[in-house]
């Protein structure tokens, strides 16, 4: 069993997604060390991350984002155990969601791209509505 958290927050105005994409980056390597995977989507400042680990582990990541300045109106949408990683390969997988994000054009098409072959019904129901709140997916 793999303790997972999805959230969803606001970037401050003067933080852009190029921003967290280096944030991500950084993020990647602490969290490999940890032993973290997870996810993290950002169109125009909206964010969805999921992360996935050892549920202390993941708890003291959460706590930290939620002291990070640079990050705003902090929602968690759902904490779990599962019975998998939705994300074994990706330390801090990123997406840039945003229109002509040179990390990745997510459309209603693209989307699954961003996901697993087979994510569990709370990730894709939590991803949907993601991608419709952003205007992403007309489905």
């Amino acid at each position: 069993m793999i303790f997972q958290l999805i959230y969803t927050c606001a970037l401050q105005s003067t933080v852009s997604c190029q921003d967290l994409a280096e944030i991500a980056k950084k993020s990647a390597v602490a969290n490999e060390a940890r032993n973290i995977t997870g996810m993290l989507l950002c169109k125009d400042g909206s964010v969805l991350q999921v992360l996935e680990g050892q549920k202390e582990d993941v708890e003291v990541l959460y706590d930290k984002i939620q002291k990070d300045n640079r990050v705003t109106n902090l929602i968690v949408l759902l904490q779990r155990m599962a019975e998998k990683r939705e994300f074994p390969e990706w330390s801090m997988g990123y997406r840039n969601a945003s229109d002509g994000g040179e990390a990745f054009d997510l459309s209603a098409i693209s989307m699954p791209e961003a996901l697993p072959t087979e994510p569990s019904e709370e990730l894709r129901t939590i991803s949907r509505t993601f991608a419709r709140v952003n205007g992403i997916s007309a489905a």
